[in-house]
């Protein structure tokens, strides 16, 4: 068991290191994009068709890519007061419940924003050039697809854990638990 879950964890670090490689070139690019435009724009009174565009697609890109990074090592904006003041038993209680909730959700959002896409390609919207516009918006509905997938499997790991340990885990850690 402890091989599969070093296997997992490989592949989960590996993937991570993609998303950031991903998030840095993209940043990249919107940034040389956004400063070519200015320059072409002010110097030579001209510019980038649909660079604005372009670099609104590319924010969506930075949102979902981070969002995914953010839920894997659960670094997002939390208001966890109630949780801190809580014992661990209830607060462990209480961030599974909210893990499943959020996982939830993230799973309907997928299927939304799934649809939302499959309308964009029917409707057959180019992006710039001939790159369509359902190509760059296909990263909502896999952008959720992670997070509810990222919090699927804090759940199970974190009862796995406290079935383990007790009440010397705390839920949400588990990541920690399977770096060890």
């Amino acid at each position: 068991m402890r091989w599969l879950i070093h296997f997992f964890n490989q592949i989960d670090r590996s993937f991570a290191r993609a998303v950031e490689l991903c998030l840095m070139l993209i940043l990249f690019f919107m940034g040389g994009v956004t400063l070519l435009q200015v320059i072409l724009r002010d110097v030579f009174d001209s510019g980038i068709a649909n660079a604005e565009i372009l670099s609104r697609h590319m924010v969506l890109w930075i949102t979902f890519l981070g969002a995914m990074l953010g839920t894997r090592t659960r670094g997002h904006i939390a208001i966890d007061m109630v949780a801190r003041l809580l014992p661990r038993r209830p607060r462990n209680a209480l961030r599974i419940l909210l893990d499943a909730v959020a996982c939830i959700v993230s799973y309907y959002l997928m299927k939304a924003s799934y649809a939302f896409v499959l309308d964009e390609k029917m409707m057959g919207g180019m992006l710039v050039g001939n790159i369509p516009t359902w190509w760059a918006q296909a990263v909502i509905p896999f952008g959720f697809a992670v997070i509810s997938f990222e919090y699927a499997i804090g759940i199970v790991l974190d009862i796995k854990r406290i079935r383990e340990v007790g009440d010397r885990h705390t839920a949400g850690d588990w990541r920690r638990y399977i770096s060890n």
